[in-house]
């Protein structure tokens, strides 16, 4: 039965549809949608009467009634458990396997997670449109790629994927005075809580963290540990991202990681040659400015020489890169 609140919101809901029909204004999160879609099946509201939209810039259309919906997170539970159900139902998926023999591996629901991290405004009338789906085909919505509103989803979902495949490439890790390895990342959607277990495989014998300040969130890991993932306020996760405490060994790496880029550069190509611009096709501008290889500051190593380094080191000389190990 609906809870005191949502037959309120149900009621205002069902007295806004209309020639106009109703926006729904959520948060944008699995959970603000989850919730939202929900609210529509209890109102038994025609799905083309509802359009959802993030709290931030709802704007009605002409005719349109506007209602506010928060998040629910018991609600959001049960909308996604019978998403879930839905769409496997039929799917001859035996309940000790693990993946499917569709070889979907609950690929519906992640891709619906996936797309939930989205920073497109649309998102959460998209990820609407594909749950509508869901509930309407069960098992059968994989095979309705070519359906507009499930392309449209499946285009947001593979965009979000493509995100985090580049944050696992290029986040770049500083070794701090406190003995910590800092990345700060800006991904173009929120897409840490899926690439942090791929660092913590890969670092999970240090003490680590990963900032996304644009999201204001953080994924913090103690060597031998669990990753947690923390919610921070815009100035901490600023001030964090902004660190600038090195360790006496980081100029150091930094300059050996960029002369070895470099050295990997092919001297003299310009436009005219073929795959002059491959960094530009595979390596996003906005990333630049974080990776340590396309920083002109890192060309001096410094004077300071990590002793695991010293035995094939020069001492500093004329020019700066002389103080890194001679070419082999």
């Amino acid at each position: 039965m609906p809870s005191a609140s949502e037959r309120q919101l149900l009621a205002l809901i069902t007295r806004g549809m209309g020639d106009g029909g109703v926006l729904l204004a959520c948060d944008a999160t699995l959970e603000g949608v989850l919730t939202a879609t929900g609210m529509g099946y209890l109102a038994h509201a025609d799905p083309s009467t509802l359009r959802l939209a993030p709290h931030e810039g709802a704007q009605p259309r002409l005719g349109e009634a506007l209602v506010d919906v928060e998040t629910d997170y018991e609600l959001a539970s049960r909308v996604w458990r019978g998403f879930q159900a839905h769409v496997s139902r039929g799917c001859r998926r035996p309940s000790s396997q693990a993946a499917c023999p569709e070889g979907c591996a609950g690929g519906c629901g992640r891709h619906a997670a996936l797309m939930a991290a989205s920073d497109d405004p649309a998102m959460p009338e998209i990820l609407h449109r594909y749950l509508r789906a869901g509930f309407d085909l069960g098992a059968a919505l994989r095979l309705h790629a070519a359906d507009p509103d499930v392309a449209q989803a499946l285009d947001l979902a593979r965009s979000v994927s493509a995100e985090c495949e580049r944050m696992r490439q290029f986040a770049r890790f500083s070794h701090m005075a406190d003995g910590l390895f800092l990345a700060t990342i800006r991904p173009a959607a929120d897409v840490l809580p899926f690439v942090a277990s791929y660092f913590t495989a890969r670092l999970g014998t240090e003490r680590f963290c990963v900032i996304d300040p644009g999201h204001r969130v953080a994924a913090l890991h103690e060597a031998g540990g669990m990753t947690t993932l923390v919610a921070l306020r815009p100035s901490d996760a600023e001030e964090l991202a902004s660190r600038d405490d090195l360790a006496s060994d980081e100029h150091y790496v930094r300059a050996m990681w960029k002369r070895l880029y470099d050295g990997l550069a092919l001297p003299g190509r310009d436009r005219t040659h073929r795959g002059y611009d491959l960094r530009q096709q595979y390596l996003p501008q906005r990333l630049w400015t974080l990776l340590p290889e396309l920083d002109p500051r890192n060309d001096r190593p410094g004077p300071y020489v990590p002793a695991r380094y010293a035995g094939g080191a020069r001492q500093e000389a004329s020019h700066p890169s002389e103080t890194l190990p001679p070419d082999t």
